[in-house]
């Protein structure tokens, strides 16, 4: 099951590079006065960097089985999906026809891409609780 969960959570970092290569390619880190997008840069890089430090301590825990390091990337990807769903919320209502924030990078966010990533995000977490809960 430890196993599962790291390539659920390889998955979505696999999904999230992709949406953070559109990002990028489209002038996201060009884009970070406020108003001419609604994903600040602190917003996604602490996104990224927290998520890459709990896939850093899941790995820790599976190759050392440190129950501390399962634990932290436990509290670490609570953290990183409060990051998700916060971008999710003011990405909504710049997507698609309805937009009044032009070529905003996230405004090219394919929606299949966002749905995948959040949905296999959600189910890492919940796998990763049930594990370190499970092990506790």
């Amino acid at each position: 099951m430890r196993v599962f969960v790291l390539c659920a959570w390889l998955l979505t970092a696999a999904l999230g590079g992709y949406l953070g290569t559109v990002w990028i390619r489209h002038g996201g880190l060009r884009q970070h006065t406020p108003g001419v997008t609604r994903l600040p840069l602190w917003l996604v890089v602490g996104h990224v960097a927290l998520a890459v430090a709990g896939l850093l301590a899941w790995t820790v825990y599976l190759l050392g089985g440190l129950r501390s390091s399962a634990w932290a990337a436990c509290a670490v990807v609570l953290v990183v999906a409060a990051f998700g769903f916060m971008m999710l919320l003011r990405w909504l209502p710049s997507s698609g026809r309805h937009s009044q924030a032009g070529g905003t990078a996230e405004r090219h966010f394919p929606l299949t891409a966002v749905v995948a990533h959040g949905t296999s995000a959600g189910a890492t977490v919940l796998l990763v609780v049930l594990v370190v809960l499970r092990r506790a």
